[in-house]
């Protein structure tokens, strides 16, 4: 049988274009991977379903160019009033996180879909709809073919199946996804009892801050009230045990019962755009990868509503994901990678699993003792540190893959000083790189982040005081061009090496705990991977082991080149322009 002209149609397929699937194809779009996006849906839903993107969200979607777009078009929200009855036990602060992006904000998910749509078009990528995926083989891609990949079946519902050949199939296909259970991957959790109630609408005679969050904690459930654009609100309660209404829409007169009893009996509520209720659930799966097929968003993980940690986690496995992928199909690489992404995203979603449950059965359960306790912690977050801490978990800030296996471990040398380093505040290796501001704006960057790369490394190299280190700096561009960029600081306001930026007080160097000197490795996706001494070779060498793929003959290639300046400046992406 002769082979067809390409073995695969595309390297990637993703299953699913809400917002999870969406911002996968920004990423490998960024990194020039050959990929499609197919959903089975032909348009938009209308339903504005997840409405909060959190901090860590924006954050990754800024390394995409597309968090301004959203910012423009929601409502940043930076606090959360917390009250027992009407009287305000404490206030959750997201405006004093360390972040360009100090909010949450609140945006309609079909807005968001729309913009992400837009974006994807702008840069030539056609998402392709009405394409249902009916099922698929992972193997061969054909007789005789190298390299084993999946052979995806595709309907149209209008009797045109088709059949597509790709390396790697993500499922971002939600809740019910059909890639899932295909794969034959166990979905296990469990669901709440407390029945929900959501409504968006308007309301008039609001007058509470309304661009702000508002909790109270009731005798028998909670009230919520987030703000939206164009005057609109989501109310989110628990109905009683013993309601008559259990599995029934609510209508706007049961939330205007629960105001009335808070001493908001002036508020009227109308022109609602959504009324659903729902019992929270949590599943998982057991794997979030099988060969080349991956899981992600709600096709990996369903989450309780009560953080609003659905799509922002989602977003969190997209970001992950796609540099892995993007190295192995660029560079080669170990296989531990890609297993990499389940070893890190697995865990991470659980922790957060097991927090959600433990606030779900404090704040919105019926036990007594449960939800005194909860009043009593909430009352303790008025500490500046205890708030610091809830808001920057809540808001993923927290999130950190310390375990690893493709991050490097910190040397022997300087533990002490790490040791110290920590104790400070400053993060560890797998935590999420700090995000300070640059003492000399440029162009377009105003923050480490505008400098970030999506797809390629970044090595931030703190000179200290001596500044005898500009011959490593200089080798190590020389050496590992195909892979990584390198930004160096130079402590003081006046810096006179070129391309050198300057770090007054060595402030940027003391956040990831350098400010003594040294290396800090960071990810595509904004994590550290590595901290090490000046001049350690050895600590880049062990990381590319780790993640395998880039040779000796591309290193050789690399310092034959004469191109190269001693450090290269990086203009942020002009994706982000």
């Amino acid at each position: 049988m002769s082979r067809p002209e390409r073995e695969f149609d595309c390297d990637v397929l993703i299953a699913g274009a809400g917002p999870v699937g969406m911002t996968l194809a920004l990423a490998l779009q960024q990194a020039g991977v050959d990929f499609r996006i197919v959903d089975r849906a032909e348009g938009f839903s209308g339903e504005s379903k997840a409405i909060t993107l959190q901090p860590r969200t924006l954050e990754q979607l800024h390394l995409l160019g597309a968090a301004q777009r959203l910012v423009d078009a929601g409502l940043p929200s930076g606090v959360m009033h917390m009250h027992d009855g009407r009287r305000r036990m404490t206030t959750l602060r997201y405006d004093r996180l360390p972040t360009p992006f100090p909010y949450y904000l609140h945006l309609h998910q079909g807005e968001t879909e729309r913009l992400l749509a837009d974006l994807l078009a702008e840069r030539g990528v056609s998402i392709e709809r009405g394409q249902e995926l009916t099922g698929f083989r992972i193997g061969a891609a054909d007789e005789g073919a190298s390299v084993e990949g999946v052979e995806v079946d595709l309907d149209d519902g209008r009797g045109a199946p088709r059949r597509l050949r790709c390396r790697y199939l993500v499922g971002c296909d939600g809740g019910r996804s059909r890639v899932r259970a295909q794969l034959g991957v166990e979905f296990s959790g469990e669901r709440h009892g407390d029945h929900w109630i959501m409504a968006d609408a308007r309301i008039d005679g609001f007058d509470l801050a309304p661009d702000e969050r508002h909790g109270f904690m009731l005798e028998t459930y909670p009230f919520v009230i987030l703000p939206m654009r164009e005057g609109y609100f989501r109310i989110i309660a628990a109905r009683p045990a013993d309601s008559d209404r259990l599995g029934q829409d609510p209508d706007l007169a049961e939330f205007e019962a629960i105001a009335k009893g808070l001493g908001f009996g002036h508020w009227r509520l109308h022109s609602p755009l959504w009324l659903t209720h729902y019992r929270p659930s949590q599943f998982i799966a057991s794997r979030f990868r099988r060969g080349p097929v991956f899981l992600a968003g709600d096709a990996a993980h369903v989450n309780t509503p009560i953080a609003a940690q659905g799509l922002n986690t989602g977003v969190m496995d997209a970001a992950n994901l796609a540099w892995k992928l993007s190295w192995v199909l660029r560079h080669g690489g170990a296989d531990r990678l890609l297993d990499s992404y389940h070893d890190e995203r697995h865990p991470a979603v659980l922790k957060m699993f097991h927090a959600n449950n433990r606030l779900t059965r404090m704040v919105f359960g019926r036990h007594r003792l449960l939800r005194k306790l909860a009043r009593r912690q909430l009352r303790l977050l008025q500490l500046a540190p205890l708030n610091l801490r809830n808001t920057s978990g809540s808001a993923q800030l927290a999130v950190a893959y310390r375990d690893s296996p493709v991050t490097v471990a910190e040397p022997g040398a300087g533990m002490l000083a790490r040791l110290r380093a920590r104790l400070g505040g400053a993060p560890g290796i797998g935590d999420r790189a700090p995000c300070p501001s640059l003492a000399a704006p440029r162009p377009g960057a105003a923050n480490l982040y505008d400098l970030l790369d999506p797809v390629l490394h970044t090595l931030l190299v703190f000179d200290g005081r001596d500044g005898a280190q500009d011959p490593w700096a200089s080798q190590v561009i020389r050496t590992h061009a195909g892979w990584l960029q390198v930004l160096r600081f130079r402590p003081g306001d006046n810096v006179t090496i070129k391309d050198a930026l300057p770090d007054p007080g060595s402030a940027i160097a003391a956040a990831f705990g350098l400010a003594d000197g040294g290396a800090a490795l960071l990810r595509p996706d904004a994590y550290i991977a590595a901290r090490f001494e000046l001049g350690d070779n050895q600590a880049l060498r062990h990381y590319l082991d780790l993640l395998g793929g880039v040779g000796q003959a591309e290193a050789t290639a690399n310092r034959e080149r004469t191109d190269l300046p001693g450090v290269r400046w990086h203009p942020p992406s002009a994706a982000r322009s």
